[in-house]
């Protein structure tokens, strides 16, 4: 069933439309951002009928003089967790430029801006989250069946700011436990990696196996405009099947760092209203394995844990699940596995928890979230007041992390497998009983012995970070300056 969605910008921008549709539960939750001057057709170099969104560029909004409002994305949801229309602003890394940044939230302070329906009905001022990740407009919860919002931004004296144009399809379905996938990219930045090359083809597809078949239910998978062709082959069968939904942005940031938290923003409210609990960070090389059997009345840990875990950390804790907003868990570094073989056939890990590279301190925590609760979303957690974040211990929960050791430059492959990895020198077969049940999965998804698969996967290379910025140049060249910066050394995911 076909539907057109449209998000239009109307400062100084001109109506542009996208169709997708699907049968799948999957197409019905998100808008398509969509404007004339994108010169590439939404969606990229190839579409699918569980495309949600299409989103173009930075949009700016100019406030006043040297003051813009910048918007990434921007978000319809309605439902207990509230009923808005979530804009999200072009974030800022610590360590960058953040001139723009506090020029528009001192404006905002001191000149508030309002969203109105047409005529001036129910004016409501955007409300920073408590971190200031979005800036919401309220909307009445009797338009959420609406097909179509039109949204006037205002100063307190009613003066035209710009206008939106948002149509979409009311939610059909609601998930349990989601999760948002980053793109798929080279980094051979020795800050952010610790190989040359990864082989995240083969990762992707073996992490998002493992991850439904222990709980998740829906992932929303994100590409960026010039490196979304290379993804096509291993995306169409999750899209397909209805267990993924695809975000599309229609250029392409340089940093690593500012195209995660496009990923972590878009996604935390693209998932309001439709999940109870979300990984909004858990990278691919990372696997979620719940050790304490102990937080089960019963005793034992169920196949399918990411449904019931959260909630059960909580209850064993003895906490208020109505106040839980994160629950964090530290990473252990296992060694990689062959090319043709699971990287959870890999045994070998290291004695103690995972370090920050150059220093003896623990390295930072992954999380879930109550979606319901959490608003502003980092890498490793999110904005949450005293009491409402919870630790797992390790006998509880770890991500085991497939990742070669610090400082090792070598291409992922046969070679990089037959390295010595003298700090991997634990043995744990704890992942082993899910290694013939991913393949078999594999095997059903793509119709190939899933180690031919693996190993024609591992050799698969998407473009790199400067290909794919030189096919999206004309949009990254109209990115905010801030955008564009490189990542600090505070700001680097390890």
């Amino acid at each position: 069933m076909a539907l057109t969605l449209v998000l239009l910008f109307s400062l100084a921008i001109a109506q542009g439309e996208q169709t997708i549709g699907s049968d799948c539960d999957a197409d019905s939750f998100l808008q398509v951002n969509s404007v004339e001057e994108t010169p590439q057709r939404p969606g990229g170099s190839w579409q699918s009928p569980a495309d949600l969104a299409s989103v173009p560029r930075p949009q700016r909004f100019s406030l006043k003089e040297k003051v813009d409002l910048t918007i990434i994305s921007a978000i319809p949801t309605f439902g207990a967790d509230g009923n808005h229309i979530a804009l999200v602003p072009d974030p800022v890394l610590r360590g960058g430029d953040h001139t723009a940044s506090d020029a528009l939230e001192a404006y905002l302070k001191q000149s508030p801006v309002f969203c109105t329906g047409p005529g001036g009905a129910h004016r409501a001022q955007l409300q920073w989250t408590p971190a200031h990740t979005y800036l919401l407009c309220d909307w009445p919860a009797h338009d959420a069946q609406a097909v179509k919002f039109e949204v006037f931004l205002q100063d307190a004296k009613g003066k035209a700011l710009g206008s939106l144009t948002v149509q979409h399809k009311p939610l059909a379905k609601k998930y349990g436990t989601m999760a948002c996938m980053r793109d798929i990219f080279v980094d051979t930045n020795p800050h952010h990696v610790s190989e040359v090359f990864s082989g995240p083809f083969k990762q992707f597809v073996e992490w998002l196996e493992f991850h439904h078949l222990h709980g998740v239910d829906h992932f929303l998978l994100y590409t960026f405009h010039g490196a979304e062709e290379a993804s096509k082959e291993v995306f169409t069968p999750y899209l397909r099947d209805g267990l993924a939904s695809r975000v599309h942005f229609e250029h392409y940031p340089a940093s690593v760092l500012v195209r995660q938290h496009y990923v972590i923003r878009d996604c935390m409210f693209r998932a309001k209203n439709h999940a109870d609990w979300l990984l909004p960070s858990v990278d691919v090389d990372e696997y979620i394995h719940i050790t304490g059997s102990y937080i089960y009345p019963h005793g034992k840990v169920p196949q399918d844990y990411l449904k019931t875990a959260w909630d059960a950390i909580i209850k064993y804790k003895k906490q208020d699940s109505k106040k839980i907003q994160t629950i964090k868990f530290d990473r252990c570094r296992f060694a990689r596995g062959a090319p043709q073989q699971l990287d959870i056939s890999s045994v070998w890990r290291e004695g103690g928890l995972q370090e920050e590279r150059g220093s003896h301190t623990k390295a930072l925590p992954k999380y879930a979230c109550n979606v319901h609760l959490a608003m502003d979303p980092h890498i490793h957690s999110t904005k949450t007041l005293p009491g409402t974040s919870l630790k797992a211990e390790r006998d509880m929960a770890i991500a085991n992390h497939y990742r070669s050791p610090k400082g090792k430059q070598e291409e992922y492959g046969e070679k990089f497998t037959q390295l010595p990895d003298p700090l991997a020198s634990v043995k744990d077969e704890a992942l082993l009983p899910s290694v013939a049940l991913v393949e078999e999965a594999l095997r059903k998804r793509f119709g190939e012995d899933p180690r031919v698969l693996l190993k024609r996967l591992s050799e698969k290379r998407p473009p790199s970070m400067d290909e794919a910025a030189r096919l999206s140049a004309n949009d990254v060249a109209a990115l905010p300056t801030h955008s564009l910066l490189q990542e600090s050394e505070a700001d680097q995911e390890d």
